[in-house]
């Protein structure tokens, strides 16, 4: 089977370039140039390889390869219009294998493209649906979600796959341990955090802003998240562990 390639880029004349260069060298190739597009491209096909441009229009993309190398293993390669040398460093360091600077040359790419698959050719980005997941992790029931904390992803009772980040995923998961009943918000940042951390009060409220969006109820229903005036935050909502 050949190695499929999935390539975030905004620059349509570098994509077309880079996709031309891919099909000569036998790869399938998936395109986006946009963060959105990306994640939900990314559900619907098994990714050997990710080249992913480090400036978007719409996103990060280191933010985007260090939430790709929580998930897995998968090859990942930054395209980069920057030289400098803490770009290249941060990029390493969230995980990804390796980084290109632009302009390169297509035999330079192919080079580091080929090197990277001999390194991670055991590991890719599964493809999943909801019915594919392993039964042996835990599913948590919601309203009109399901949490897989296995495969740290969360679905609708529609098959619509919700993108968490990581501080996200487990803001959610603290307070389906905890259904209503008021949570501080001290309590909140040491349960994403860690005792170690220090943060602010500001720094919970948006991110439990950002997570009350993407559980947001039709019909203008109240928010599974509602805040508690001086006290902090309850989650009003039946849960169930599976």
């Amino acid at each position: 089977m050949k190695p499929t390639i999935m390539v975030l880029e905004d620059d349509a004349l570098i994509l077309g370039e880079i996709r031309e260069m891919l099909a000569l060298e036998g790869y399938e190739t998936i395109t986006s140039c946009t963060t959105a597009n990306f994640w939900d491209t990314t559900q619907r096909h098994r990714i050997d390889l990710f080249l992913i441009d480090l400036m978007l229009p719409d996103g990060n993309g280191l933010r985007i390869a260090k939430s790709l190398r929580q998930q897995s293993d998968v090859g990942i390669i930054i395209l980069t219009g920057k030289s400098e040398e803490m770009d290249r460093v941060i990029g390493l360091e969230v995980g990804a294998d390796d980084y290109v600077t632009k302009p390169y040359s297509p035999r330079e790419l192919s080079a580091r493209i080929a090197n990277v698959l001999r390194r991670t050719r055991h590991f890719a980005h599964p493809r999943r649906a909801p019915g594919e997941f392993d039964t042996g992790g835990d599913v948590v029931g919601f309203s009109r979600w399901k949490l897989y904390t296995q495969m740290r992803e969360l679905w609708t009772d529609e098959n619509e796959f919700i993108h968490l980040t990581t501080s996200e995923y487990e803001l959610l998961l603290t307070f389906l341990r905890n259904p209503n009943r008021v949570l501080e918000r001290d309590f909140l940042l040491d349960s994403i955090h860690g005792r170690e951390w220090e943060g602010y009060d500001r720094t919970i409220d948006g991110l439990v802003s950002r997570l009350r969006r993407k559980l947001c109820l039709p019909d203008n229903q109240t928010p599974l998240i509602k805040t508690v005036r001086n006290a902090g935050y309850i989650f009003g909502c039946n849960v169930s562990f599976a």
